[in-house]
């Protein structure tokens, strides 16, 4: 196996020095008494934000408008006396808060994993000696030194590089290690990416060494910048949200009318006792608000998060479940999100050709003199005990493409054994071993050389063809130049690599020529056909990363996002645009390059202003202010940072993209299954309305009571409303468009349901009401019956409850026939729960009427099989009523699209 011995810094003939140092003259670091003076401005931490309490997140949650109207329904209950009907309100109310808060309760920590991430301690110099402090102790001034495996303390100004490589992967998102030159100038309008003369807080040292002085610390480092949007960036209410609360203003305002209307009615028109009409008042009112309608919405969302946990995708905050559904642009970060952050190898060139990774003859002999080569040239190291391979991810890819390939990165480096280098540069731009190389009984000192093509091949003279060594041409350079270029220009990272033998010494010149490998981080499988997918359904995707424009379109073109050049902008044009034209062009736009965690906050904020519903995938601590201003933040699980994911509202377990699409496809489906279950309650409720207001206005007395309109709203409503919200989703969801969040979770034809089907089970209930009393007396002086009998006033209301109770329950299967099926379908059975609840619940409300105890608690009359009889044909009747209006109106829907 290989043996790396010690490195020698060489200086290479015809190259400049390897250290760099600003041509300013460097003052070696403060004194003691100058960093406590210093320290007076403030330490090298993170100002933490103010943290959501227990009881804030509880007060959140009564916020509800809905929970306010059920909690001034249980206060005027208790207020007359109806202490069952409070408690269970109360019971519904409190059962809301505690699934909302429990969902929440782990959701503020981004700028606590921010403060975990930073250096602990930094080596710096004061009183003119070296020594070792705690980074929250630096201050503006400091003399830092830097050295492989260090993390930076604090935002520098290099003064000093020798071979200096930065991972800055944490902040800008990509994974090549950054090379750093003290001599470059920079400016605060120069990308990231491209501040060679800057060392940034939290980012990691790769290789070689450096020194700088400070000039940032804590929140006005670049990594204090991105801590400071996330305390300032606020999440919006989502889509489903804003509709309840609408529904529930709406409902709010139409029952405190109609309640006052009933009140006036009763006692100004009829007479009645004040103490009968405000008890009336109450029943009226509980019969307008759907009880059980916040907590089955709350339900329906916590089921989808368990369903989206078994794909892989953990969601933590419950409302973001729905919002998946709506969502139109996926704005997705490239590294590590669409590719796989790790660079590979897909193209080489030798003996004048470029050839596919795929289609290489691995027993060639060139191939492998090449391969060999790049493998000895090389820092990066590998275990063969895990399989792991370490270090700069271009070197690394070597190792990789050998270990891929079986051919054995043990044998290929056995007998080949390092003493001396020459170190990489950014100024000669190459790296040079020299290496003793003994190989079938024959040893020999080889100098490898590898870099870029326009470095190393000038300093050859001769070149390695299938023949052996021979001079090199002029056509040979113009080949491999031409090759190098038209893979530069396909964003391929390009290296070139040269060998010479005999030497005591490296050198790099009148080398002999080999080849080329080209390599790239390559997207993931099956990232192209989800991003086609997310296209048919209507859903954009838009590339954000720190890397070059070339390289970025390289790669968006590959996986379909973009097609043309006009399609990309970079973070120094969105710079340089007015913020108001920059939104108005936002959508010409699919890829955004060299971006800074400013650009993307800004960019996820453009979408949003023409109305779209954006997510923003991402793993890097640069990607958590974006993450939190979206409307859904999307963290890799695997390869991203713990900011990163807790700024997100959902974490993908596997990094996989296409775990996206099914999490939007579940979305989809729960969304339509919550419609499903708003529909059922709303009509069910609009049914009841119908059903006291005939009676009321009519100047009969309640045909149901507070506790009878309980009964029927949260055990015979919310229970197959549940049952709704959990039915069998289907894939063709992501064939349709996104819907329309402006326009309501309920459309018109939604509402026009509501409103027929009410009408047809408020009048069977009616008829059932009145039954009775025709059967007894006739149809004449109904009113003055019910007044004076009031048993029969008790029979009357029992069999008005007990039709309304069975006609809801299976109501629920004409609510579930949506879109193009019909009642009678083998699809309207298919949900097992709903099934099962329909039987249970019809089985309990019949022995309700059986059981004495519940029966008395109820306010029943007791009743015959025969009534039983007559009220299931009642109930059933306006189902099948219902059922057959539905299927007609799908007849007609079928019809006139036939004839568009």
């Amino acid at each position: 196996m290989s043996k790396k011995g010690t490195k020698t810094n060489k200086k290479p003939e015809n190259s400049g020095t390897n250290t760099n140092k600003t041509s300013t003259e460097n003052v070696k670091g403060l004194t003691t008494e100058e960093a406590l003076e210093r320290a007076k401005e403030g330490r090298n931490v993170l100002t933490q934000g103010k943290k959501k309490s227990i009881f804030s997140m509880i007060l959140e949650q009564f916020a509800s408008p809905l929970l306010l109207l059920l909690i001034a329904a249980a206060v005027i209950s208790i207020a007359n006396k109806e202490l069952v009907d409070g408690i269970i309100i109360i019971v519904v109310v409190l059962a809301n808060v505690i699934i909302g808060t429990v969902q929440e309760v782990s959701a503020e920590k981004s700028v606590e994993a921010l403060k975990q991430i930073n250096a602990s301690t930094a080596i710096v110099i004061r009183d003119g000696k070296q020594k070792e402090i705690p980074a929250a102790d630096l201050v503006v001034g400091d003399y830092v030194i830097l050295e492989a495996g260090r993390v930076i303390p604090a935002d520098l100004a290099l003064t000093d590089t020798s071979s200096l490589k930065i991972n800055e992967s944490a902040l800008t998102g990509e994974s090549v290690a950054v090379e750093k030159d003290s001599r470059e100038k920079s400016n605060d309008k120069t990308p990231l990416g491209d501040r060679k003369d800057k060392a940034f807080m939290s980012t990691l040292v790769e290789y070689g060494r450096g020194e700088g002085v400070v000039e940032k610390i804590g929140d006005n480092t670049e990594i204090g910048k991105i801590s400071s949007m996330l305390h300032k960036i606020t999440k919006q209410e989502t889509p489903l949200q804003k509709n309840l609360n609408s529904i529930s203003l709406v409902l709010g305002i139409a029952g405190v009318v109609l309640c006052l209307l009933m009140v006036v009615c009763q006692y100004f028109v009829y007479k009645t006792d004040i103490i009968e009409t405000l008890m009336i008042s109450i029943a009226f009112a509980v019969a307008v608000i759907p009880e059980g309608l916040a907590t089955v919405v709350t339900l329906v969302l916590s089921s989808g998060i368990q369903k989206m946990s078994k794909r892989n995708a953990i969601v933590k905050q419950i409302h973001a479940v729905e919002t998946l559904g709506a969502v139109n642009v996926i704005c997705s970060d490239k590294t590590g999100t669409l590719t796989q952050n790790k660079m590979t190898v897909v193209r080489w060139y030798f003996l004048g050709e470029e050839v596919d990774s795929a289609d290489i003859e691995l027993n060639n002999p060139i191939f492998s003199h090449l391969l060999t080569g790049f493998l000895a040239c090389n820092d990066a190291k590998y275990s063969s005990k895990t399989g792991e391979e370490i270090g700069d991810p271009t070197e690394t890819a070597f190792i990789k493409y050998a270990k891929d390939n079986k051919l054995g990165y043990d044998s290929i480096m056995e007998g080949i054994t390092r003493f001396d280098e020459i170190p990489f540069d950014s100024d000669r731009k190459m790296m040079t071993t020299l290496d003793k190389v003994e190989k079938n009984g024959e040893t020999k000192n080889v100098s490898f050389t590898k870099g870029a093509i326009d470095s190393v091949i000038v300093r050859c003279d001769r070149i390695l063809d299938e023949n052996g060594v021979r001079k090199i041409t002029t056509e040979d350079i113009l080949n491999a130049s031409k090759s190098a270029e038209k893979m530069s220009s396909e964003a391929l990272r390009v290296l070139a690599l040269a060998y010479r033998e005999g030497d005591t010494e490296p050198q790099e010149k009148d080398m002999i020529f080999v080849g080329l490998s080209a390599m790239i981080d390559p997207p993931k499988e099956g990232v192209k056909e989800t991003v086609y997918e997310c296209h048919n359904a209507g859903i954009d995707v838009a590339m954000i990363t720190g890397d070059h424009k070339i390289t970025a379109f390289a790669i968006a073109k590959e996986l379909d996002i973009a097609n043309d050049i006009s399609q990309c902008i970079s973070g120094a044009e969105i710079d340089e645009m007015d913020p108001e034209e920059f939104k108005k062009t936002v959508l010409n736009y699919r890829v955004f390059a060299r971006v800074s965690p400013e650009n993307k906050v800004q960019i996820v904020q453009a979408f949003q202003s023409h109305g779209k519903i954006c997510s923003m995938t991402g793993d890097g601590v640069n990607d958590a202010p974006s993450l939190k201003a979206a409307d859904i933040g999307v963290a890799m699980g695997i390869g991203g940072t713990e900011v990163a994911k807790d700024a997100a509202e959902m974490i993908l377990v596997d990094d996989n993209f296409i775990t996206i699409k099914n999490a939007v496809m579940e979305g989809r489906n729960l969304f339509n299954n919550i419609k499903k279950s708003v529909v059922y309650l709303l009509r069910s409720n609009f049914g009841e309305v119908v059903l006291m207001a005939s009676a009321i206005f009519a100047g009969f007395s309640s045909p149901l009571s507070t506790i009878q309109i309980l009964w029927v709203n949260l055990l015979t409503d919310t229970a197959p409303s549940l049952a709704l919200g959990m039915d069998v989703g289907s894939d063709s969801v992501m064939n349709e468009k996104p819907r329309d969040v402006k326009a309501g979770i309920l459309d018109k034809g939604d509402y026009i349901n509501i409103v027929i089907q009410g009408l047809i089970s408020g009048c069977a209930a009616l008829l059932a009401f009145l039954l009775p009393v025709i059967v007894k007396y006739g149809a004449g002086d109904i009113l003055g019956h019910l007044g004076k009998d009031a048993e029969l006033l008790r029979l009357c209301r029992t069999y008005c409850f007990s039709t309304l109770a069975i006609n809801e329950m299976l109501m629920a299967y004409v609510c579930k026939t949506t879109g193009r099926l019909a009642f009678f379908t083998k699809e309207s059975w298919n949900n097992k729960a709903l099934n099962i609840i329909t039987v249970a619940g019809i089985l309990l409300q019949i022995g309700v009427l059986a059981i004495a105890p519940l029966s008395k608690l109820l306010k029943l009359a007791p009743v015959s099989v025969g009534d039983v009889g007559v009220i299931f044909f009642i109930a059933v009747s306006g189902v099948m009523i219902n059922a057959a209006i539905t299927l007609a109106k799908e007849r007609l829907q079928i019809k006139k699209d036939r004839n568009i």
